[in-house]
């Protein structure tokens, strides 16, 4: 968790944290982690290059920025639809993606909606198996305590379901034609 700005309106207040992207390395000072699984993502490719998921993280807040605060817990629950770029390179390993999305969080007892804009990258090591790491920008609609932030998240990635060599969204199992990416009103084929 990457806050840029943090305010908590019963005990303390820090200033805003500058620029979007001032600190966004800076490990010491701004990164929140739990040596656990703290992120937990479930997706469905719904089609042209389109993934849906819902996801839940939780977190301990310990500091933001250079003021240290009581250990907080931060729940999240989203939803994410994201473009996958990998057709577009026409590669097999390297998948990048863009995509938005919205949730609710809770830090300790009070809770806020957030509207989120997501990057990441994944690396398919196997067929069914990639690295992934995503940054997730978090805009609060509740500025008075905790504002707006960044989520990162690196993991693995299983992936389930059928086979498909030619990346048109039809499982190979239901392919009328497996090497050739097709339309799913001609069983997998190519509209000749």
């Amino acid at each position: 968790l990457f806050p840029v700005g943090f305010k908590d309106g019963q005990t303390q207040s820090s200033p805003s944290r500058g620029d979007y992207f001032d600190e966004y390395f800076n490990l010491e000072d701004h990164y929140n982690i739990i040596p656990s699984v703290s992120r937990v993502s479930v997706g469905r490719y719904v089609g042209s290059g389109f993934v849906f998921s819902a996801v839940g993280s939780i977190n301990k807040i310990e500091q933001v920025g250079d003021v240290e605060v009581d250990d907080l817990t931060y729940y999240g629950v989203d939803g994410e639809i994201k473009y996958s770029f990998r057709s577009v390179f026409g590669d097999k390993w390297f998948d990048p993606s863009l995509g938005i999305g919205g949730g609710y969080t809770w830090v300790d007892t009070f809770g806020y909606g957030t509207i989120n804009g997501i990057a990441g990258i994944r690396f398919w090591i196997a067929q069914n198996l990639a690295l992934s790491v995503q940054s997730t920008y978090k805009h609060s609609f509740d500025d008075d305590r905790l504002s707006k932030h960044f989520q990162h998240s690196a993991g693995l990635v299983f992936k389930f379901g059928g086979k498909d060599t030619d990346g048109d969204g039809i499982s190979d199992k239901e392919d009328a034609c497996p090497e050739v990416p097709g339309l799913p009103e001609f069983n997998g084929c190519p509209d000749t």
